[in-house]
């Protein structure tokens, strides 16, 4: 399958004022009209059609880590809590409800287009300016579900398989370890995986697994109390690395995806690139554990994905209500 979009090297695309090169803004927009949905465009019906062809065995695995995690939100965010209502005690019918808080970004997350922004310019994805994004919906999680959900092809890197069984002991997930691209390039050329345009790539490092093994006190040490975990490097190499492979969205099972906190003295956040320099939506804290176990038993690490974010206009964040089909 021919590839939709033909994007310009790196080191060819147009300068956008006030940005670093490699700024795509206005690359997706269509009829004089900001595009708000960034590389989700590049879920294409050829492309989901295509992806639809990874479904063989019908087993589908939900990648949702339970609401109720983290036991101890970082950056002071506030905890799951449900409330459940039961009907007969205000009326003669005998039924419940239940009314739920959730941060949104205190347990498994898509990030919007609207949540993180270049730190320097207070400016988000295509343009749109701190101070704006506080009176306006541009950029909310509303537009991928009017576009109909974030559909595709999802690939499993499993880093912490790959480095288990190659290198021993993993780095701790509440240490500041950064995975460099190269070791990426190692697992999926080991796992056998050849990554294309439009895929949903994952990245298991381990932090879910620590955390669901971690006791009360390690997890509020490891979690609230120091803001601190394993992800990917963010470094020029790996910039040039990922705006090669064009990839639809990125997700991994640590807190922020990319090693945290970042050096923004370096001017490679990988927050500022994908978020706001190319739309690329960033999935945090997902639950990758079971599909490591099936990827490994089937010796295959791609599958069809579909992911359903909270419909909210303007959202800036979302549990993913992802699952994948086998």
């Amino acid at each position: 399958m021919a590839n939709e979009y033909n994007f310009p090297e790196f080191k060819l695309l147009q300068e956008v004022q006030g940005m670093p090169h490699g700024c795509t803004w206005g690359f997706f927009d269509k009829d004089g009209k900001k595009d708000e949905v960034g590389t989700i465009n590049l879920l294409t019906p050829a492309v989901v059609q295509a992806a639809s062809k990874e479904i063989s065995t019908g087993e589908h695995i939900q990648l949702d880590w339970e609401l109720h995690n983290v036991q101890f939100p970082g950056f002071n965010r506030k905890e799951f809590h449900q409330k459940k209502i039961d009907f007969s005690e205000f009326s003669a019918l005998c039924a419940n409800d239940d009314e739920i808080y959730i941060n949104t970004q205190a347990g498994s997350q898509w990030d919007s287009l609207k949540h993180f922004a270049h730190q320097a310019t207070k400016t988000y994805y295509n343009g749109l300016t701190h101070e704006e994004s506080a009176k306006t919906d541009k950029n909310g999680t509303h537009n991928w579900c009017e576009r109909g959900g974030i559909v595709g092809r999802g690939v499993l890197c499993d880093w912490l398989a790959w480095y288990e069984e190659n290198k021993g002991k993993a780095p701790s997930p509440v240490s500041r370890h950064e995975i460099p691209i190269e070791e990426i390039e190692e697992t999926l050329k080991w796992q056998g995986t050849t990554v294309k345009q439009g895929d949903i790539m994952m990245i298991r490092s381990g932090y879910v697994r620590w955390h669901n093994n971690a006791g009360e006190a390690e997890r509020k040490s490891g979690t609230r109390d120091h803001s601190v975990a394993i992800g990917l490097q963010a470094s020029e190499k790996t910039v040039r690395w990922l705006y090669d492979r064009h990839f639809a969205a990125l997700v991994g099972d640590t807190l922020a995806f990319e090693a945290w906190p970042p050096k923004f003295e370096d001017g490679w956040c990988l927050h500022e690139w994908l978020l706001v320099h190319w739309g690329t939506a960033i999935g945090e804290m997902w639950d990758l554990e079971k599909l490591s176990a099936r990827c490994k038993e089937m010796s295959r690490y791609t599958f069809f994905l579909t992911s359903a974010p909270l419909h909210v206009k303007g959202g800036i964040g979302s549990p993913p209500g992802a699952i994948a089909i086998f």
